[in-house]
């Protein structure tokens, strides 16, 4: 998987580690299961024949939420074949963070039954020892579904009707927090849940622990998505500067991809350290919150990794050529 620990580095080190990530034996095994061979002449080459392999063999959502999508058929064969890829490719839990001190723990939304057990777990790697200054829970005003009413029932979590509730009294009981927060928001998300937006904060004392609501880019068209709750944090909230380090919550097998992304949207453009922590629903203690995975699930979500290394290595690639041209000019006016 991409490492970056901020600017030191530089983007070179991305590319490298995605274009490993792209030529790796368990792609390449992934592949000829398939029918599929990688086209070899370049790693952005390579990126855009596997989102396109992707959209026709592993793409099962026909853009429906994670959660409506039902697992696909598969033979015992295939299943195991998968799922070892999967987990070779970086799709599966990671528990143990990497570093003993973040400026920020962001704690990626979802369903409520995710709300909930990331949040906790969150709360747990800090109880363990881990030390923040910030955490933040992120989302946005997607209303709460069927799914997010009965694990609410379930977990006696009383939230309000939207995603952004459930992250907000997710994070209050995982970090034991009382009192009223700071609110700062805009838009009406009953009318307009693309363009609103909301910070609640709180202060423990030790650290700030907020919920944010982030408005979607493309708000005519879809909820605010993974990236967008990133960017919005990233660019409004969270004042990151060069040498800060950013630890994100979430699950497998949303890892890979979601790990990708911080580091296009936040560690590139904020020369910020990013690490990411996921554990698996699977052996979650609640019986009603474990949730099986399924090779179908894994297969869209590699296609979900392989879009984010996409676009993780073009971002990584504008970065270096970014950089060149700097140092050109620093030759030119040395020159003078």
């Amino acid at each position: 998987m991409p490492h970056y620990d901020g600017r030191g580095p530089g983007p070179r080190s991305l590319l490298d580690d995605v274009a490993a990530w792209v030529e790796s034996a368990p792609m390449a095994a992934l592949l000829r299961r398939y029918g599929g061979a990688l086209p070899g002449t370049g790693t952005a080459t390579d990126l855009a024949y596997l989102e396109a392999f992707s959209a026709v063999h592993w793409d099962f959502r026909a853009g429906r939420e994670r959660h409506e999508t039902a697992p696909q058929p598969l033979d015992p064969e295939q299943e195991l074949a998968v799922t070892e890829a999967a987990l070779a490719l970086g799709l599966g839990a990671e528990l143990k963070p990497r570093l003993d001190h973040y400026t920020h723990v962001l704690v990626l939304g979802g369903l409520v039954a995710s709300c909930l057990f990331r949040t906790r777990f969150a709360a747990e790697i800090l109880a363990a020892g881990t030390r923040a200054d910030h955490v933040t829970g992120v989302g946005g005003f997607r209303p709460l579904g069927p799914a997010d009413l009965e694990a609410a029932r379930l977990s006696g979590l009383h939230c309000g009707a939207f995603e952004i509730d459930a992250i907000e009294a997710s994070l209050k009981r995982a970090f034991g927090i009382d009192g009223r927060p700071h609110i700062a928001e805009g838009g009406d998300p009953h009318r307009e849940p693309g363009r609103s937006w909301k910070v609640a904060t709180y202060e423990t004392g030790r650290m700030t622990v907020r919920a944010v609501a982030a408005p979607s880019s493309v708000p005519d068209r879809r909820r605010a998505d993974t990236v967008d709750t990133c960017r919005f944090w990233a660019d409004e909230i969270a004042d990151l500067t060069p040498g800060d380090s950013v630890l994100v919550v979430t699950s497998a097998p949303y890892t890979a991809f979601q790990h990708c992304d911080a580091i296009a949207h936040m560690g590139l453009p904020y020369g910020v350290a990013i690490d990411t922590v996921g554990l698996d629903p699977a052996v979650l203690p609640e019986p009603h919150f474990r949730k099986a995975h399924s090779a179908s699930g894994y297969l869209q979500e590699i296609r979900s990794a392989i879009r984010s290394m996409r676009r993780l290595h073009y971002a990584a690639a504008t970065a270096e050529a970014e950089l060149a041209v700097e140092a050109a000019r620093a030759l030119l006016r040395d020159d003078e």
